[in-house]
């Protein structure tokens, strides 16, 4: 854990991306949660080091299983999340936890024994539009932006002139769009770079970044859009374009992770040929 200002403290460490802690004087506020149960038991030694008032609110930014799973981990803590977040997590019944944990066991090597002892819990508050949090001395405005999932929704501190964006902004990795609206994350992005008072982005992975870093994202998004609608408009099937795009020339693919990341890519032109055979050609860009 570490303080980017008075009171605002994330991790980075944690293999489910990074999430933050912001003490008001009522109660912590966390936002997103650890999926794995020895970075969860670190993460709350850490929350109880720097505040003894408990925890107020856990912020879930979007539904992917990463970002909620450590959500049964702060049992008797207020969760809140967008809407679309609860309709989905919903579905996530044993067999399909079972199913991720094994699609994901490069990744989680050690630990899947302890995923399969998670289970779901729904958020108790649900938006459909941007909300105010007052909680003590903080003022929290949850924009619900979309782009990375439907559910997105990204935090920011005014005062603190902080933008915590989940995955919606990711730095220096190759972004899942596997459940993207491309052109709503293009657009997402530019409203951030337009933002007034934002000095300081934290992002779902990655390191902290000013919001004019996020052009490198949004160069990612439109050259994978560029390179899917060659392929379709010369006709390629689905299949085809897959094994046509690569986007290993934005960022290298550590030999470790390449079965992940390659999934990932995979997973991500998959949707974006699926988002041209369902639109208009002239939403390409």
């Amino acid at each position: 854990m570490r303080e980017i200002a008075e009171g605002v403290y994330i991790e980075d460490s944690f293999i489910s991306g990074n999430i933050a802690c912001i003490t008001s004087g009522e109660g912590a506020i966390l936002i997103d949660s650890p999926m794995v149960p020895r970075d969860a038991w670190s993460w709350l030694k850490s929350i109880a080091s720097v505040t003894d008032q408990g925890i107020a609110f856990l912020i879930n930014t979007d539904y992917r299983i990463e970002r909620v799973l450590g959500n049964c981990f702060f049992p008797t803590t207020s969760t809140v999340a967008h809407q679309a977040a609860w309709s989905q997590m919903q579905r996530y019944d044993q067999s399909f936890l079972q199913r991720y944990i094994s699609r994901q066991r490069q990744s989680f090597a050690g630990v899947a024994s302890d995923l399969a002892k998670a289970r779901i819990i729904l958020p108790e508050l649900a938006l459909t539009s941007d909300l105010t949090i007052h909680k003590g001395n903080r003022v929290l405005y949850l924009l619900h932006s979309g782009g990375h999932t439907p559910a997105n929704i990204m935090v920011r501190l005014s005062a603190e002139r902080i933008l915590f964006t989940g995955d919606v902004v990711v730095v220096n990795e190759h972004p899942a769009l596997d459940q993207a609206d491309t052109q709503q994350w293009l657009q997402a992005l530019e409203a951030i770079r337009n933002m007034d008072g934002v000095d300081m982005i934290v992002p779902g992975h990655g390191g902290l970044c000013a919001p004019a870093e996020t052009q490198a994202l949004t160069d990612y998004i439109t050259a994978i859009r560029e390179r899917v609608w060659e392929q379709f408009e010369a006709g390629l099937t689905r299949r085809e374009t897959v094994d046509k795009v690569k986007m290993d020339d934005f960022y290298a693919i550590p030999s470790d992770r390449r079965t992940a990341v390659e999934r990932t890519i995979r997973g991500s032109v998959e949707r974006v040929y699926d988002e041209f055979k369902k639109g208009p050609p002239k939403r390409r860009r």
